[in-house]
């Protein structure tokens, strides 16, 4: 009844499908009998988009998680929605290929979920997000048809809309070649403007690093806390890069990038093996829960802005949560400017989480102003449905909503989320 982010809901009952077969009777008859339909991978999302309401029935996917069939030749493996995205990298890597989405939760987050919201991760500037890698999927419409139809068609609908539109059971996915070699490294940098704007510098070079993350100052430092690290530089803010790929290309790269550091006058540390790479990737995906040390409740907004603002934005939330005397941390995926803005609190403080609401709802306004979205990867769900007219005229909604009633006319699927019907 509840997801990562601790957004509460009211279940009224539990069902494991254990394949295509089950999931169809139980969309079937769920129709007939008029009963709300919530579907549920692992829970890892920050919006209430898995969240249950009114006493709906939960499907739970946990038990569809097997890979069906893997093509060498063209590269795509079709998989269970309910697969966990590290057991399908495990399954893969042996195999010389990966599957380049990889959100932050990706050790505990289901294939379903992550295209249900379209999901990102670190590697997303060089790869792209899911929508780039799904081929087709295999899905159970609102009167419990089973379809099976490419990205050319409806499935393209499907990516992104939060199980507002249909269940889905499978996916043809997109894999690719695992990179020959990489470089990761840390880069320091004194002020939290100044470290996007290096980023900024990295991007005009022409350097294409596979990841490119932004870590403010006040988040390395919880970090660092958490891991018990020594020899951070005090009040830097950090750029977390990966390049990967031959190894002819990597080391030019790499190159570019020392060239960049010193023109700058920045240091950069970077993990000469195996191990020392994996230290690193663990201080990135460590973020969330050295932040829990810092309140009881998170509130985690991702949005996303145009490259040329983030610097402005950075600098608006630092302000704003100043002025509202707010604790927050910021970080993310610089590359592709999706920032994850993360406002620690406790929910029973009702004066605080006035200012929070305050501080969220300036925020998107602000982000909206500059040309952004209300998310670059966490989905709408519970917590932002009611900022949707700050994006969309009432024209634009208004043709959502006639979509989600042509495909859901009953309003069953995950109904109070994106979609008011």
């Amino acid at each position: 009844s509840y997801d990562a982010a601790g957004h509460r809901g009211e279940c009224g009952g539990v069902v494991f499908p254990q394949g295509q077969d089950d999931l169809r009777i139980i969309v079937q008859a769920a129709s007939k009998r008029g009963i709300k339909l919530f579907v549920r991978g692992a829970g890892t999302g920050f919006s209430g988009g898995s969240v249950p309401l009114d006493g709906g029935l939960v499907i739970s996917t946990e038990q569809m998680d097997r890979v069906l069939n893997l093509d060498t030749v063209s590269e795509e493996v079709e998989v269970e929605s309910g697969i966990v995205n590290r057991n399908l990298q495990d399954y893969l890597e042996p195999l010389g290929l990966f599957y380049p989405p990889d959100p932050a939760s990706f050790k505990f987050s289901t294939i379903g979920g992550n295209i249900a919201e379209n999901a990102g991760g670190p590697r997303a500037y060089k790869y792209g997000v899911t929508r780039r890698y799904v081929r087709s999927i295999t899905w159970v419409t609102a009167s419990g048809d089973v379809l099976t139809t490419p990205m050319e068609r409806l499935s393209s609908l499907l990516v992104g809309s939060e199980g507002t539109l249909g269940v889905i059971y499978s996916a043809r996915l997109s894999v690719v070649p695992l990179p020959e070699t990489y470089r990761t490294s840390f880069m320091a940098v004194a002020g939290d403007e100044k470290a996007l704007a290096d980023a900024a510098s990295i991007i005009s070079t022409g350097l294409c690093p596979s990841v490119l993350e932004y870590i403010d100052s006040k988040t390395m430092r919880c970090v660092s806390e958490y891991h018990k690290i020594n020899g951070l530089d005090e009040g830097s803010s950090y750029l977390f890069i990966e390049i990967d790929g031959v190894e002819k290309e990597v080391e030019a790269q790499y190159r570019l990038l020392e060239d960049v550091c010193r023109r700058r006058g920045v240091s950069l540390r970077t993990a000469r093996n195996e191990v020392e790479r994996e230290i690193l990737w663990e201080i990135r995906r460590s973020i969330s829960p050295s932040l829990a040390r810092r309140g009881v409740t998170k509130v985690n907004e991702d949005v996303s802005l145009p490259l040329g603002h983030l610097e402005e934005a950075v600098s608006f939330i630092h302000d704003l949560a100043g002025e509202l005397s707010l604790d927050c941390y910021i970080f993310g995926h610089c590359g592709d400017g999706n920032l994850h803005v993360n406002i620690m609190t406790d929910r029973r403080k009702k004066e605080e989480m006035q200012r929070v609401e305050i501080f969220v709802e300036s925020l998107f306004e602000r982000v909206v102003e500059l040309g952004g979205t209300l998310s670059g990867e966490h989905g709408i769900g519970i917590t932002k449905s009611k900022y949707l007219g700050l994006v969309f005229s009432a024209a634009e909604l208004d043709l959502q909503r006639r979509l989600k009633g042509a495909m859901d006319g009953a309003g069953l699927m995950n109904p109070g989320k994106y979609f008011t019907m």
